[in-house]
C-alpha cells in the first residue's frame, strides 16, 4: 500500500507542475499548455470579415462584419467586453473535435488537422478562445456563431488603449494581488431544495439564486426555476424531471437557453438530454464542462448510491466518465480501485476484495462546508447484511478547478473556524473573489456579510429565506459589465418567482 501513496503523490506532483499530454479528449480541455506569452502572436487590429450563424442563433453579442477588435499585450477588446490587462495561454487542439464540441458543423476541416489556440483571460472578467488559422486570419466562437477574423494592422492605436485604461479606471479597482477587479458583482447560486412530501416520498427542486452586490453596497437578489449556468459566450439551462409512475428522477436535461421553446420537441430534446428509466438521479454540482450526479438504481435490490460525472454539453452520449477518463491519466483507474480497496478494508469487518465491485466511473463533485470534493462509494453485502460508506477521494483529480481562489491573502486566511464562531449553524460558505463578502449559508437562510481588515463582520448585511432543505450545487461570479450582462440575461431568459431589492 505504501507503493500506492507514493505513486498518488507522484500524480500529484506532475499534474501541479505541467499540464501533460495525455490521451484524455479534447473536450475536457486538458490539453498542452504553454508559458504566458508576453507578446502574443495575435496582437493587432482586427476586422471582421464574415460572421457564420445557424438560423435559429441568437444575435446576442454577435458582433457585426466589420467590427474592429483590439489585441495587445495590455488589452483585448470586443467592444464592452475587454480584458485590461490579458493574460495569455495557448494549446493546440484536433480542430475537428473542437469545432464539434462547439456546435459547430458549418466548417469543413481534416479530421487530422491540429490548430493552436489562444486564450485570452481576466479571471472572471473576461475569457475568449481565438482560433489561429495565419498570421492575418483567425476566428472564434461565440453561441452558435463563428465570427471570422482579418488582420489590418500589426498594433493597437495608443487612443484606443487610452480610452480602455479610462473605462477599466472607472469600472475596475486593484486587489491585494494587484490584479484589476470590479466592484460590482454578480453571483449565481445554483441550489438544489428538498421537500419530504410524505415519510416514504421526498421531492427535489431545482433553483438559481442572481444575488447582485453593487459598488455603493446595495445588495439584491432574483431567484428562478432551474440552474442557470454561464458558459462564456451563452447561457445554459439544466435540471432533472420525474417519472409519473416511478417517481424517480430519471432524466437530466441541459441546453442552451435561447433553445428553451424548441426542447419540448423530442428531436431537440434528445440531443441534450441523458434518459435511464431505472436511475433516480440528483444533482450534486453543475458547471458549463461537467455536471456531477449522484444516483440508485431500480436493478439494485439494495439502496447502492452511486456517483457520476457527465459532460454537460454531451448528455446525449449518456456516459459516464470515468477516472481515466475525466484526468487523462493512465494509472488514474489502478490507483481509484487500489483507494476503494484499502477504504473497503478500513470499514468492512471480514474484509473479501472478491466481495467489493469496483465501478472505474463511481466518483463524484459534492459540496463540503465552503469546498468543493470529489467523493466515491463503497459496498458489500446483501440484505440485512448490505453495508456502504462514502469516503472523500485524496487523488490528483483537479481540485484546483473547483476550488478557484481570485483573492489568495482573504481566501487563505479565513477559515472554517472564523465562520462557524460567527454563526455556529453554518451549513456551506462562499467567499466574493473581491474579497468584501462572504455569503453564509444556515438551515433556513443565506447570510451575506461582510470582510473587514480579513474578519468577518459579526452582524449580516442582507439575508435571503430559504424555507426548505437547501444544498449549494453551482457557484458562478461576474463584475462590472458583465455582471449587469448576467443580471439582464438571467431576467430576460428566466421566469422570476422570488425577488428582493
Amino acid at each position: 500500500m505504501k507503493k500506492v501513496y507514493r505513486l498518488l503523490i507522484l500524480l500529484v506532483s506532475i499534474m501541479a507542475l505541467s499540464s501533460c499530454t495525455n490521451s484524455k479528449s479534447e473536450e475536457l480541455n486538458n490539453l498542452i499548455q504553454m508559458p504566458q506569452q508576453e507578446s502574443p502572436s495575435i496582437t493587432g487590429t482586427w476586422r471582421v470579415k464574415e460572421v457564420k450563424s445557424k438560423k435559429d442563433s441568437s444575435e446576442d453579442q454577435i458582433p457585426n462584419q466589420g467590427d474592429l477588435i483590439f489585441i495587445d499585450k495590455n488589452l483585448v477588446a470586443i467592444g464592452d467586453s475587454y480584458a485590461f490587462p490579458p493574460a495569455f495561454t495557448s494549446k493546440y487542439v484536433n480542430l475537428s473535435k473542437y469545432l464539434k464540441n462547439r456546435g459547430i458543423d458549418n466548417i469543413k476541416v481534416s479530421k487530422d488537422k491540429n490548430s493552436v489556440i489562444i486564450n485570452a483571460s481576466q479571471g472572471q472578467l473576461f475569457s475568449k478562445d481565438f482560433i489561429k488559422q495565419s498570421d492575418l486570419s483567425m476566428f472564434y466562437i461565440i453561441n452558435d456563431s463563428l465570427v471570422v477574423l482579418e488582420k489590418v494592422s500589426n498594433k493597437v492605436d495608443s487612443k484606443i488603449l487610452n480610452s480602455y485604461s479610462k473605462k477599466a479606471s472607472k469600472e475596475r479597482t486593484t486587489n491585494p494581488e494587484g490584479e484589476e477587479v470590479a466592484e460590482d458583482q454578480a453571483i449565481t447560486l445554483g441550489v438544489r431544495e428538498r421537500v419530504d412530501e410524505s415519510s416514504d416520498y421526498v421531492s427535489y427542486n431545482y433553483y438559481t439564486y442572481l444575488i447582485r452586490i453593487k459598488d455603493n453596497g446595495d445588495i439584491s437578489y432574483k431567484k428562478a426555476y432551474n440552474i442557470f449556468v454561464n458558459d462564456k459566450d451563452e447561457y445554459w439551462s439544466i435540471n432533472t424531471n420525474s417519472n409519473n409512475i416511478t417517481n424517480n428522477y430519471d432524466e437530466l436535461v441541459a441546453f442552451p437557453v435561447r433553445i428553451r421553446d424548441k426542447i419540448g420537441n423530442p428531436s431537440t430534446r434528445s440531443i441534450y438530454s441523458f434518459k435511464d428509466i431505472n436511475l433516480n438521479m440528483r444533482l450534486n454540482y453543475v458547471s458549463n464542462e461537467f455536471i456531477s450526479i449522484d444516483y440508485t438504481s431500480l436493478v439494485n435490490d439494495n439502496p447502492i448510491r452511486k456517483y457520476a460525472i457527465l459532460e454537460t454539453k454531451n448528455l446525449k452520449e449518456g456516459k459516464f466518465l470515468s477516472l481515466q477518463e475525466f484526468t487523462g491519466e493512465e494509472d488514474s483507474d489502478l490507483i481509484f480501485k487500489e483507494r476503494v480497496l484499502d477504504e473497503a478494508n478500513s470499514n468492512f469487518k471480514n474484509f473479501d476484495e472478491k466481495n467489493i465491485p469496483f465501478d472505474n466511473t463511481n466518483f463524484g463533485i459534492v459540496r463540503n462546508q465552503g469546498q468543493w470534493i470529489f467523493q466515491s462509494s463503497i459496498f458489500t453485502g446483501d440484505g440485512e447484511n448490505f453495508e456502504q460508506n462514502f469516503f472523500p477521494m485524496e487523488i490528483a483529480i483537479g481540485s484546483q478547478m473547483l476550488n478557484k481562489k481570485s483573492n489568495k491573502d482573504t481566501k487563505d486566511s479565513l477559515t472554517r473556524d472564523q465562520v462557524r464562531n460567527i454563526n455556529s449553524q453554518f451549513k456551506d460558505y462562499h467567499i466574493i473573489s473581491n474579497g468584501k463578502y462572504i455569503l453564509i449559508q444556515t438551515p433556513d437562510e443565506i447570510l451575506i456579510h461582510k470582510i473587514r481588515d480579513n474578519l468577518i463582520e459579526k452582524n449580516p448585511t442582507f439575508s435571503i429565506p430559504t424555507m426548505n432543505s437547501t444544498t449549494i450545487v453551482s457557484i458562478d461570479e461576474q463584475s462590472a459589465s458583465s455582471a449587469e450582462n448576467l443580471e439582464s440575461a438571467f431576467t430576460n431568459y428566466n421566469e422570476i418567482i422570488e425577488e428582493q431589492r
